[in-house]
């Protein structure tokens, strides 16, 4: 950040994707099984590694706001489900009945109509992984903090009320100011199970960005196989690092040497 808070720059960041439909995340969530848009979200702010996320939101398409506000205002670090609404009223954010693109609803039902020839019980089945676009970010300020965040719609076809690592701290986010942050993407059940984030920000004490995003990477492979993560870093130092072990992982980053942003797939 050449300016402001690392905390502010993210959840803007996070908060534009949100806006844009473009992803599953906010206004271009995926839905649930029975065609409900619910979304996760979370920050973390190095600064005594504090953070908070929220899980099943129905109120907002902004939920990352939502966890700022969480994380801000109260002692909690993570509110799931309808009472979230209670708490983004009390923050200003206007709530609002959720619908995501129509793309997405295209998607859905396209899914749903395979989903139910393959397997006509297909609650039992409920949960696609195949499809990702969760969203993210990290940075770091002038200051020398680092800061993360993450906002998705979740799984394909998911069982109502399933909460996945986005908005959980140590598993989709997490900061530390002795070591950087770190974002996720993918399984959110096998992120979850391996605390990705929090193993990144362990490997970053003692390696690079990019070195802590490959190990982290390669431990989630070893344990839950390929086609399961992709993680975003940033290091003390400012600098950044992106690893996957899926087919490919939209990022950028701004590269401060040539003063323009890059982007890869």
């Amino acid at each position: 950040m050449r300016k402001g808070s690392s905390l502010d720059g993210v959840v803007a960041a996070v908060g534009y994707m949100e806006e844009c439909g473009r992803f599953n995340a906010g206004r271009g969530a995926c839905l649930t099984i029975n065609g409900l848009v619910q979304l996760d979200a979370a920050v973390a702010w190095g600064q005594g590694r504090r953070g908070a996320g929220v899980g099943a939101c129905t109120c907002t398409h902004h939920p990352v706001e939502l966890a700022r506000f969480l994380m801000d205002a109260t002692e909690h670090v993570l509110m799931v489900g309808p009472d979230c609404a209670t708490v983004a009223r009390q923050a200003g954010i206007r709530t609002e009945r959720l619908r995501t693109s129509e793309a997405a609803y295209e998607r859905y039902r396209e899914m749903k109509s395979k989903l139910a020839e393959t397997h006509p019980r297909h609650v039992r089945f409920a949960g696609v992984n195949e499809e990702g676009n969760t969203v993210g970010a990290v940075a770091l300020d002038a200051d020398g903090v680092p800061s993360a965040a993450v906002s998705t719609g979740g799984m394909w076809l998911k069982l109502p009320g399933r909460v996945g690592d986005s908005a959980i701290l140590g598993a989709g986010v997490f900061a530390d100011e002795r070591s950087g942050a770190a974002c996720a993407t993918g399984s959110g059940e096998e992120i979850i199970r391996s605390a990705m984030c929090w193993n990144a920000c362990r490997i970053l004490r003692e390696a690079g960005a990019g070195d802590a995003a490959r190990r982290a990477i390669a431990a989630i492979s070893r344990r839950s196989g390929r086609g399961t993560a992709g993680i975003i870093t940033v290091d003390r130092k400012g600098n950044v690092g992106a690893s996957y072990n899926t087919e490919a992982m939209g990022r950028a980053w701004f590269d401060r040497g040539k003063d323009r942003v890059i982007v890869r797939i």
